[in-house]
């Protein structure tokens, strides 16, 4: 610590420290500017006078613990989903999977609507949106293939608009989604 101190002193020492073993103490501290000027005598030899240098504004260096702060800033991943996502993302499941039942049964007891047609059009691509979104999130996590999750999801995410417009197209300008299932399970 001594030599260090010495090395400082001169100019030779880096500025790094190690917090290894280390406690802080005041000594560690800087003190802190003041914008009062303050005067620091110096004395060339006995028979001048002393001349007053006035204080010297700190530089604006940065120091390795404010370094070191935003290092860890820039490196530590961002949490995007925590507990209440999971939660929220559950809830928004169910929801979708509850809303499915009454489309599905006023469809089949009163048959084709194009109200009940284009909630239909929408509400199942969504369930069908977060069940393989639960499935990407799972299999495909972010920390082990970022860029796999982002183009999965992008996928997912452009798939999904595709489908919905195509129930869209499909609802207003052919027989609709409701006809083609009684087509079908008719023929």
């Amino acid at each position: 610590m001594a030599i260090r101190s010495v090395l400082k002193s001169a100019g030779l020492a880096s500025s790094y420290r190690s917090r290894i073993g280390t406690v802080p103490s005041a000594f560690h501290l800087k003190k802190p500017y003041s914008a009062t000027t303050s005067t620091a005598t110096v004395s060339k030899s006995a028979s001048e006078p002393a001349a007053p240098i006035p204080a010297e504004a700190p530089e604006n260096k940065v120091t390795d613990d404010q370094l070191t702060e935003k290092k860890k800033e820039e490196k530590a991943p961002k949490v995007e989903h925590g507990y209440q996502y999971g939660a929220h993302h559950w809830n928004l499941e169910r929801a979708a999977a509850v809303a499915l039942i009454p489309l599905i049964s006023t469809q089949m007891t009163y048959g084709a609507h194009p109200i009940v047609d284009g909630l239909f059009g929408v509400v199942l691509p969504y369930h069908l949106y977060l069940g393989f979104e639960s499935c990407i999130v799972d299999y495909i996590p972010k920390r082990v293939y970022p860029r796999l999750h982002k183009a999965a999801k992008w996928t997912l995410g452009t798939t999904t608009g595709l489908v919905m417009w195509g129930c869209y197209e499909f609802n207003t300008n052919d027989i609709g989604i409701t006809e083609f299932m009684q087509r079908l399970f008719a023929a």
